[in-house]
């Protein structure tokens, strides 16, 4: 850990919510009818559109470049590599045990309790949010997209972009890079804080930040124990992709 050089908090506020910024803007300037028609899907999917693109064009690129240039400043070349720590190896007795149990937390949270909390908290406090931004609508009903022109091409799209890609780069950022740069000045509240800070950037669905924070505190706190991404990587993905599928018969 001595090797590790530390931002300040400010900087660290600063590099967990900026990339959730340019997320944000992509799936608004994707999510514009216009812009769905333009690129030769039914303006009803303009919600999967913007989604995906938010992730195709403010998350992954913006990540990843962040990851490099920071890279270029500490080793003088442009490696993720070279940054990415929390790459401790861990037994697979470990893997056996967290894994599974992580992803139960997950589903309990998201596939048990959201149902239930979320559309009452996006009726009194999100009511004012455009619906044609509001992603939940999708996940909540699928089946309000099947058949519209496009949705044979975007289902499996989303499982490789939400399911796979941008879940593997958010780790590698906010797991691998800024989490081990948090000890300085917050030690032991740097998973929780990291936590709370990764759940923020997501501006694109701030009613899923209670849900999101105490779901995602004990995978983001093994990370930090054992110093090993690997879990969340699996989790996240693991997660991620599982929704996709379910999804995706759900609209086939």
């Amino acid at each position: 850990m001595n090797d590790i050089k530390q931002h300040s908090i400010i900087k660290s506020i600063l590099l967990h919510l900026l990339p959730g910024v340019f997320v944000l803007v992509s799936i608004f300037i994707f999510s514009a009818p216009a812009v769905t028609g333009l690129l030769g899907f039914d303006s009803r999917l303009k919600q999967v559109v913007g989604y995906l693109f938010g992730i195709l064009v403010g998350l992954i690129p913006i990540q990843l470049g962040i990851l490099l240039i920071e890279g270029k400043k500490e080793s003088g070349k442009y490696s993720i590599k070279e940054i990415i720590r929390y790459t401790d190896k861990s037994q697979l007795k470990d893997y056996l045990l967290y894994v599974p149990v992580m992803i139960l937390v997950f589903l309990v949270f998201f596939v048990v309790l959201a149902p239930i909390i979320q559309p009452y908290i996006v009726r009194t406090l999100f009511s004012w949010w455009p619906e044609q931004y509001n992603f939940q609508l999708i996940l909540q009903d699928p089946s309000r997209v099947a058949g519209y022109q496009g949705i044979q091409i975007l289902a499996p799209v989303y499982i490789l972009l939400s399911g796979i890609l941008g879940p593997l780069v958010e780790e590698l950022y906010f797991r691998g890079y800024l989490l081990p740069r948090m000890d300085v000045y917050s030690g032991k509240w740097a998973p929780f804080l990291n936590t709370v800070l990764f759940s923020l950037y997501h501006f694109f669905s701030p009613w899923e930040n209670l849900i999101r924070i105490i779901a995602s505190y004990p995978m983001i706190y093994l990370v930090w124990k054992k110093r090993n991404i690997r879990f969340s990587i699996i989790v996240h993905i693991f997660v991620n992709t599982l929704g996709g599928i379910v999804m995706l018969f759900m609209i086939l």
